[in-house]
């Protein structure tokens, strides 16, 4: 059996926990064991929002074994495969979750938290970001979904879709894109227009992972 950890964070209203929900439902309906969580309390406050997806795949022929299964909801420290940061600075907040070999996609987005905007504190610069970021590992990508978004279809509502796409560019999500795309139509609100965004998300992340990490 082998376990896949997506760890996903944003703040309030980036669509954090929607991105974290599809992905559990397309393992589940591929027969794999899947569990996760989520924190909710700031999610409508512009507050940090963070999704932990957690897959069991099993081997061919493999049987369910209960002692080799997943225990917990959330990931361990150092172990996330793929590290979603649809917000720059919650990047850094619980980075610990990464692991040493795994793929970080970091949105060059900066939402200000009220200290920053009354000139309590500063926001933190993103060669900053990134300096920090890869002491815990070096397979950072750069991406402005929300530019992406905003040039493409006026406004920010695609973020996390484009998201998705991209998260699997990288070959981590263990389900296939058809089972994706059709959750997607069975369950978004505009099904073709989100449909488009993650195919536009799956082209972007084809795109940054070839042109190497920051």
């Amino acid at each position: 059996m082998k376990k896949i950890n997506v760890y996903i964070c944003g703040i309030g209203g980036q669509g954090t926990m929607t991105l974290g929900q599809l992905l559990k439902q397309a393992g589940l309906e591929e027969g794999m064991v899947v569990t996760g969580t989520e924190s909710r309390g700031a999610s409508q406050r512009e507050g940090s929002v963070d999704s932990h997806v957690r897959f069991a795949v099993f081997e061919k022929g493999e049987k369910f074994d209960e002692r080799r299964s997943i225990h917990s909801s959330l990931i361990p420290a150092r172990q996330a495969d793929l590290y979603l940061s649809m917000e720059m600075s919650e990047t850094l907040r619980n980075i610990k979750y990464v692991s040493e070999d795994g793929i970080i996609i970091l949105n060059k987005y900066e939402i200000w938290p009220p200290q920053v905007r009354t000139g309590e504190m500063e926001y933190p610069a993103l060669d900053k970001v990134v300096e920090n970021v890869k002491q815990f590992n070096k397979n950072v990508y750069l991406v402005n979904a929300n530019k992406l978004s905003e040039e493409k279809y006026g406004d920010y509502s695609g973020v996390n879709m484009i998201f998705l796409g991209m998260a699997m560019a990288t070959g981590k999500i263990p389900v296939k894109l058809e089972t994706v795309e059709r959750i997607i139509r069975e369950q978004m609100w505009n099904p073709e227009k989100s449909i488009e965004q993650f195919r536009l998300g799956l082209e972007e992340g084809k795109k940054i992972l070839k042109a190497g990490s920051a």
